[in-house]
């Protein structure tokens, strides 16, 4: 469910927009404040699960994430949905620092990578029924629905997870949770993201966005002395990153995949719907293609992971999502639907063969009682990753389109100038994606110090 969120409100953005009148610089945090506190409390939840034990966390995330959907639907003002948005990012983030623990510990580690690979179809599954759902409910019944529909799948969730799911582990009660660690690393990550998405509307060199990024930095220094201090009682290990290659590399390489590529959903919505002017149901069923081709080769990759190890799987699909993110560089204001489903289905294989190998890598390199702190970690990477990629392709993109005329677009208002405007927005998306093509590259070199044998 919350990835089909994830994904579902991609397609909807260009009539949230429209219909609240919300411009370019505040319709950014729509998506951006959910994949924010997501990335700020994953670590935290996840040592939380470590100490109380995961299945009340696990239900109470899918609990509250329903109740916030539903707060989602009711907003009448931009304002209204961030906030409920926000909240929808705690939930989720209870998910997500505990559904990946709860998988790696039923399962033996010969089984481990089959088991992951099974739980990232159900994530892609979630991201490929999201475009095509979400289109045809904006054009049939409106975009509160794409919350509405997240009621009765919650309520079923939590009816069936109060019934057969069962704490597979003693939870060690005689930890003391590291609320200075888990505070600062707030800190942190909320003043850098804020920093990324406020740049291009106030500026990168004034003094909002400065004292954000020193603001960011001095929590990081921080959170580094006060982890170091916890010592096994940290929110964090950092000794891990240090002394452990294969944790270490394996969390980068994450965070360099999902700031590569996740932004490409929200850019080609409105690519398609405003460019090319398809409707949202059309749109919804050409971005669908990326995440199927992603739900089908997980289990795959996953398999193999198992035989072969992560490091040959994840260095060749992060190669395929740079070379897929190159080929978006070169779409034009006249391109055809095929053209931009060749591209998808590229990055679709790319991610299919990267995600599963990789997560399993990640879970594989801690003892089962780290189980909770290295889904944490891989989460927050992958969220932190997904909120830097809607920063910093945001960012780029405008620098090619003045900012009114960029809002203009977002909102949906005609002009004069289409053809100028559309032309501007394509040579912006153009080099957004030759940026993220180059981070994609460095994820390359990142998975292959991984070590030979892993």
């Amino acid at each position: 469910m919350t990835p089909l969120d994830s994904s579902i409100v991609s397609i909807a953005l260009p009539s949230i927009a429209s219909s609240l009148d919300i411009e370019y610089t505040a319709v950014v945090w729509v998506p951006t404040s959910y994949l924010l506190f997501l990335s700020i409390l994953l670590l935290s939840f996840g040592r939380l699960a470590d100490i109380k034990g995961r299945r009340t966390l696990f239900i109470g995330g899918f609990t509250l994430f329903t109740a916030a959907s539903l707060l989602c639907a009711i907003s009448q003002t931009g304002l209204e949905l961030v906030l409920s948005r926000s909240i929808q990012g705690i939930g989720a983030a209870l998910v997500g620092a505990t559904s990946p623990a709860i998988v790696t510990d039923v399962f033996p580690s010969s089984e481990r990578g089959k088991a992951l690979g099974i739980n990232a179809m159900a994530v892609y599954t979630g991201l490929s029924v999201g475009p095509t759902l979400g289109g045809f409910l904006v054009q049939s019944l409106g975009w509160r629905w794409i919350f509405l529909v997240n009621l009765p799948i919650g309520i079923f969730v939590i009816s069936v997870s109060l019934l057969r799911l069962k704490e597979s582990t003693k939870p060690a009660r005689r930890e003391r949770f590291d609320l200075s660690g888990a505070g600062s690393f707030a800190m942190c990550l909320a003043a850098l993201l804020s920093a990324l998405t406020l740049g291009p509307s106030y500026g990168w060199a004034t003094l909002v966005v400065t004292s954000l990024f020193l603001t960011s930095g001095a929590f990081f220094i921080l959170f580094l002395v006060i982890e170091k201090k916890k010592g096994r009682e940290a929110m964090l290990d950092i000794y891990l990153f240090f002394r452990n290659r294969l944790f270490a590399s394996a969390n980068l390489t994450a965070l360099l995949n999902y700031t590569s590529y996740f932004g490409t959903g929200l850019l080609m919505s409105f690519y398609l719907q405003r460019v090319l002017l398809f409707e949202p149901g059309k749109a919804g069923l050409i971005l669908l293609s990326m995440p199927l081709i992603m739900s089908v080769l997980s289990p795959v990759s996953g398999w193999l992971s198992d035989r072969f190890g992560s490091r040959l799987l994840s260095s060749v699909g992060m190669a395929l999502i740079s070379l897929g993110l190159f080929m978006f560089s070169t779409l034009r204001t006249d391109s055809s639907s095929l053209d931009v489903i060749v591209r998808l289905l590229m990055l679709g294989v790319g991610m299919g063969v990267f995600s599963a190998p990789n997560t399993s890598a990640v879970m594989g390199s801690v003892d089962k009682s780290r189980l909770g702190v290295a889904a944490g970690t891989l989460a927050t990477m992958r969220f932190m990753g997904q909120s830097m990629s809607l920063a910093v392709m945001g960012a780029v993109a405008a620098t090619a389109i003045p900012s009114k005329i960029l809002s203009d677009l977002f909102i949906g208002l005609r002009s004069e100038a289409e053809v100028v405007i559309a032309e501007a927005f394509v040579e912006g998306i153009r080099r957004a994606f030759i940026i993220s093509s180059i981070i994609s590259a460095l994820g390359v070199f990142t998975s292959l110090v991984r070590g030979k044998k892993n």
